[in-house]
């Protein structure tokens, strides 16, 4: 029987980063929604070391993700997230749970609490066009698919892009994956169920109307679907 996660994770930290400033374990172990498949997500801020960015181990049955940061690296890499509205590392520190903390890793977290808390860069114009410009191809891919299969892929990338304009729009963070559609739930829970809704409509039962038409709603507040005309 694998440990409980923390545990798994003190362990791992006492055992191979004894100098580190800052552990901090993340993801889906430190709240509600995981499961047997779950992994440990853990940011080690240490300048003892020279090791690279991530690396993948087994820490005591657990498959633990480790992302390394040092004092030389870790503002250029919170900031490439708050520019991709992504901040994982950020999330993890701020919201996980603190393994060991000196007060230099204090100063690391307090840092991302802030950057949370400030917010994304906002979308510009050009932002809110390239998006409005790529939604609008995929629903012309998917009104002119004719094979279910490539009909599914052509979804997948249309739904990533809805998701990331409504959240990116409204001056809110995004993420990857499952997490994407959790923080539009977390953001706009109605709206987040009439996509779910019209994804079931169109796996189900090979109907893509709701899914267009919901995609021409979501377009509408920001100039509607956009081909003729669009310059980078």
């Amino acid at each position: 029987m694998r440990k409980d996660a923390f545990e798994a994770a003190k362990c791992l930290v006492q055992q191979d980063f004894p100098g580190c400033s800052l552990a901090v374990l993340g993801g889906s172990v430190t709240g509600d929604q995981a499961t047997i498949y779950s992994d440990l997500d853990i940011v080690i801020y240490d300048d003892t070391q020279e090791l690279p960015f991530r690396r993948t181990v087994i820490a005591s049955g657990w498959v633990t993700e480790l992302f390394m940061l040092n004092s030389s690296s870790y503002r250029e890499l919170f900031d490439v997230g708050i520019h991709e509205g992504n901040p994982t590392l950020q999330r993890i520190i701020a919201e996980g749970e603190v393994i060991r903390a000196d007060d230099d890793g204090l100063d690391i977290l307090e840092e991302a609490r802030a950057d949370l808390a400030y917010g994304p860069m906002p979308w510009g114009i050009y932002e809110l066009d390239q998006a409005r410009y790529e939604i609008t191809e995929h629903i012309q891919d998917l009104k002119g698919s004719a094979q279910r299969c490539e009909t599914w892929f052509v979804v997948s990338r249309l739904n990533e892009a809805l998701c990331k304009l409504m959240l990116r729009a409204n001056n809110q963070w995004i993420g990857e994956g499952k997490h994407l559609i959790r923080n539009l739930r977390g953001f706009d829970p109605e709206k987040a169920a009439a996509l779910e809704a019209a994804l079931a409509e169109l796996y189900r039962n090979d109907s893509m109307e709701q899914l267009i038409d919901l995609s021409l709603q979501w377009l509408e507040p920001y100039g509607g679907p956009l081909l003729e005309g669009y310059e980078e």
